[in-house]
């Protein structure tokens, strides 16, 4: 990455770069810019900053993350393949509500 004129140091204590943080967490550098431009890395809960003119990540942010995607992955009301089967509508009562909205 150009770092355009700039002298790339070490990041902060406690903190990763985003190649670092990318890396860290198994993701391509190019994911976490997308999530930074779209703000999915906000929601997620690992919301990134500037240092230097660099984007950073704290460590703890990301474990956090981490940690929420094994937390997750374990909770079956989040896991399509592990809920119960829902009952169906029958195509007599969906089209039954289409009717009735016109």
């Amino acid at each position: 990455m150009p770092t355009r004129g700039r002298i790339k140091q070490s990041p902060p204590e406690g903190c990763l770069w985003i190649e670092g943080a990318a890396e860290y967490l198994g993701k391509a550098p190019s994911t976490l810019k997308k999530w930074r431009l779209l703000g999915k890395d906000k929601e997620a809960g690992m919301p990134s900053f500037m240092v230097g003119g660099f984007i950073t990540y704290k460590i703890a942010d990301l474990d956090a993350y981490l940690e929420a995607q094994y937390q997750a992955a374990r909770n079956p009301a989040l896991i399509p393949e592990m809920r119960p089967p829902e009952s169906r509508l029958s195509r007599r009562q969906g089209s039954q509500g289409r009717r009735g909205a016109t």
